[in-house]
């Protein structure tokens, strides 16, 4: 028994190790951050913490919500029309929905390896940024995304996530304060003067505006949110970045033409009206896992809409593939955590409400949680925010 205690303690101790790495490489690098998300998940189960997972799904509604969402990509293995190969690769890219409860299921009674896992994180999106700025000054080699070692929408996602970390973490920190608003403004510039994404863009917006909410008074809050909108339109008329992607999303939207545009959005409004009709078509459970690609090609055969394997819209996507009762339980899981949000003591509070307004913006215009890096920093990071320590017991708990 104390041989079996010993090694269900050193699987505990590296099953922490590796979610704290994981953390580290979400911002930059995929193979880095599949490889130590596999290797805690191993962990996981050999620690016999997996098998406790039913006991932990009844105990706690977040965990059930993940975990029910995962359980129906599962049923619609069944009953899509793509070969069980290719609905499993998909299903694959959900497995950060089964992170959540594996992070729950290590961290709570570890304060320790919580903390170090957000500061991981944290590193992470300051590595990406110092990353940037070398390639941008011509220090680093030229990548393949640019000015950034990852796609540019993931890139400028993660400098929103940054900046509004560094913002929240300036309000709280005294001694470490003007450190913070120098990595704020660095992410800042970098996001509107340097990388192309525009749902960072927006993101940054939405979490800018929250944090101000969140630290100031009402009177103070719609001042700050006027000075806010000045700033952005200085940086408007400054940044040939920021102007021109904002341009083109207008004329995007000005020159759409249904089935016939070719441009980023004019291709996303017709693949989110497909959707719309695809989840008419089966509302309750949807057309199965990895549908997607499929049932939109069937769909639109004789149009001269552009195919392809997602919608860029994570909502419509779980819509599509598990229907309603999919979609409802995705909306819940998110509703849950902000609600769940206001339980918790600040600064915990305020960094869980930012990444559930962080996704829930991101996942408009992109399929996020299907996308690897956003996917697993909203599973780790939002599971890892979601514990808080017992008054007068030090032990970490999940909110219910």
């Amino acid at each position: 028994m104390r041989k079996l205690a010993h090694t269900q303690s050193i699987f505990d101790v590296a099953g922490n190790f590796f979610i704290i790495l994981c953390c580290f490489f979400i911002p930059f690098s995929t193979s880095l951050m599949g490889a130590t998300s596999i290797l805690a998940a191993v962990c996981w189960i050999l620690s016999g913490r997996f098998f406790f997972l039913p006991r932990l799904m009844q105990g706690n509604k977040l965990v059930f919500l993940a975990v029910i969402l995962f359980l129906l990509l599962v049923a619609g293995l069944f009953y899509s029309p793509v070969p069980m190969n290719e609905a499993l690769s998909t299903l694959k890219k959900y497995r950060e929905l089964l992170f959540f409860a594996m992070v729950v299921a290590f961290m709570t009674g570890n304060e320790n390896a919580a903390k170090l896992a957000e500061d991981s994180f944290i590193l992470g999106c300051v590595i990406l940024l110092i990353l940037s700025y070398g390639i941008f000054f011509s220090i680093i080699p030229s990548e393949r995304y640019g000015y950034s070692v990852v796609y540019h929408i993931t890139h400028n996602f993660f400098m929103a996530i940054l900046a509004f970390w560094c913002l929240q973490r300036a309000f709280d920190s005294r001694q470490y304060r003007y450190l913070w608003l120098v990595l704020f403004l660095a992410a800042t510039i970098n996001l509107f003067y340097i990388a192309p994404g525009r749902t960072g863009m927006l993101v940054y917006i939405a979490l800018i505006l929250l944090s101000l909410f969140q630290h100031l008074s009402f009177k103070k809050s719609v001042a700050a949110t006027l000075l806010a909108a000045i700033v952005i339109a200085l940086a408007f008329a400054t940044s040939a970045n920021f102007s021109s992607r904002i341009r083109e999303a207008l004329a995007e939207v000005k020159g759409y033409q249904a089935e016939s545009s070719r441009t980023s959005l004019g291709m996303r409004f017709d693949w989110w009206q497909n959707s719309v009709d695809l989840i008419g078509q089966k509302p309750i459970f949807g057309h199965g896992t990895g549908s997607f690609k499929t049932v939109q090609a069937e769909l639109i055969k004789s149009s001269k809409t552009k195919p392809t394997d997602n919608p860029h819209n994570e909502y419509l996507m779980i819509g599509v593939q598990t229907g309603l009762v999919g979609l409802t339980v995705w909306l819940a899981f998110l509703g849950a955590q902000f609600i769940a949000a206001f339980r918790l003591q600040p600064p915990k509070r305020f960094l869980l409400q930012g990444i559930v307004i962080a996704m829930a913006v991101g996942c408009l215009m992109n399929s996020f949680l299907l996308d690897s890096h956003p996917g697993h920093f909203y599973a780790i990071i939002s599971a890892i925010l979601c514990i808080q320590p017992q008054k007068g017991t030090g032990l970490l708990t999940l909110h219910r």
